[in-house]
C-alpha cells in the first residue's frame, strides 16, 4: 500500500531571467546576463542557473542571490524564492480558456485574447497586432503537456533582439527537456498559446 502512495516529484521549470534586473543597494538596476534562468519546482528552493553552450549544460551560480529582483516594467521581488513563486503562479494559469488564447508577455504577464467579434478563429491581422510582429511563426508541440496547443510568436523575434519570454521558454523546455534535446533554443517576444483549432 505504501508503494502505491509514493509521491510524485514535479519536474523543475526553467524561467528566463532575461527581462529581470538585479536591484543594487544604491538604487541602480543591473541587467542580468541573458543566459540566466530561475529553476523552480514546488516545495523546493528556487535556484539561479546559467545555461552554457548549445548542448544545454546548466551550472548553478550564487553570484546573483542577493536580490531584490525587478522584472522590467513590472514588480520587484525581494528574493529569488519570491520571484520563483510569481513565475510558478503565472505558469499555473497560462493555459487558455476554451475558444481563447493566452498572451504570454515578456514580463511574465498573462492576458486572455479572444478572436475578433463574429469570428471563431484568429485572423492573421489580429495575430500580427497582438504580437507586434510583421511575420509570425507557429510551433505545434507533438508531445508533452502542450500537445494539441500551438505557440504563435514573432518569426523575427530573435533577429529583432526581442527579450526572451520566461513563460513560453519554460513551456518550451517542458516539451523539449535540455537533457534530451539539442541544440538549445529559446522563445523571444510575446507569445500566444492556444488550441490549434483556433488558427484556420
Amino acid at each position: 500500500m505504501a508503494n502505491a502512495l509514493r509521491s510524485v516529484v514535479a519536474k523543475p521549470l526553467l524561467f528566463s531571467l532575461h527581462t529581470t534586473e538585479l536591484v543594487k543597494h544604491e538604487g541602480a538596476n543591473l541587467p542580468l546576463p541573458p543566459r540566466l534562468f530561475l529553476r523552480t519546482a514546488p516545495g523546493q528552493p528556487a535556484a539561479i542557473v546559467a545555461l552554457c553552450g548549445t548542448m544545454g549544460n546548466l551550472f548553478s551560480t550564487t553570484s546573483y542571490d542577493g536580490g531584490p529582483f525587478q522584472i522590467v516594467g513590472g514588480e520587484t521581488y525581494a528574493t529569488r524564492q519570491a520571484l520563483g513563486a510569481f513565475f510558478q503562479h503565472q505558469h499555473a494559469g497560462m493555459l487558455p480558456a476554451e475558444g481563447a488564447a493566452t498572451l504570454l508577455g515578456v514580463d511574465g504577464s498573462t492576458r486572455e485574447v479572444l478572436p475578433e467579434k463574429g469570428r471563431k478563429s484568429f485572423g492573421l491581422a489580429q495575430l500580427y497586432a497582438a504580437l507586434e510582429a510583421n511575420y509570425i511563426d507557429v510551433h505545434c508541440p507533438q508531445h508533452g503537456p502542450y500537445e494539441g496547443y500551438i505557440l504563435v510568436f514573432d518569426d523575427e523575434g530573435k533577429d529583432r533582439r526581442r527579450p526572451i519570454n520566461p513563460l513560453a521558454t519554460a513551456a518550451w523546455y517542458e516539451t523539449y527537456p535540455l537533457e534530451y534535446y539539442a541544440p538549445v533554443d529559446v522563445v523571444a517576444g510575446p507569445v500566444l498559446l492556444m488550441k490549434s483549432a483556433l488558427l484556420r
